[in-house]
C-alpha cells in the first residue's frame, strides 16, 4: 500500500491535469469553478486577479480563445506537500495552438476540503 504522501501526490497530480484539461478547453469556467474553493484566486498573464466574487466577470475572462490549445504538456512537475490537507504544484507548461508555441511556469495550491476533494486555493501562470 502506498504511503500517504504518495497518495496525496497522485491525487493532486490528477487534479492538476484536470485543471489544465479544463483550462485548455473552449469553455473552461464551469469546470474550474467545480475544481476550486469558493475563495480561490487566479493570476493569469495580462489579467487582474480573478475570483468568484464576480462570477460573470470570471466567466467573461475565460471566454475563448483563452488558453484553447491544440496540445499541452506539463514539464518539470514538482509537488510539495505542506501537510495532509495542502499541497502545491509547480511546473512548466509547453503548449501549442495553430502551430504557435506558448510557454509558462505554473503554480497551483490545493487544499483538501471536508468532503475529501482537493480544490484550488490559488493558481498562477507566468509566461516565459
Amino acid at each position: 500500500m502506498p504511503d500517504i504522501h504518495d497518495r496525496i501526490r497522485t491525487e493532486v497530480m490528477d487534479k492538476e491535469r484536470a485543471l489544465w484539461t479544463a483550462l485548455t478547453s473552449a469553455e473552461p469556467a464551469s469546470e474550474i469553478i467545480k475544481l476550486s474553493n469558493s475563495y480561490a484566486n487566479f493570476l493569469w498573464p495580462k489579467k487582474e486577479v480573478l475570483t468568484f466574487q464576480d462570477e460573470k466577470k470570471f466567466r467573461r475572462a475565460l471566454k475563448a480563445p483563452f488558453h484553447r490549445f491544440d496540445t499541452y504538456e506539463l514539464q518539470d512537475v514538482r509537488i510539495i506537500i505542506m501537510g495532509l490537507m495542502a499541497a502545491t504544484v509547480t511546473c512548466t507548461v509547453d503548449a501549442t495552438r495553430d502551430n504557435k508555441r506558448w510557454r509558462a511556469t505554473s503554480h497551483t495550491t490545493w487544499s483538501q476540503a471536508s468532503d475529501g476533494e482537493w480544490r484550488i486555493c490559488t493558481h498562477q501562470e507566468t509566461r516565459i
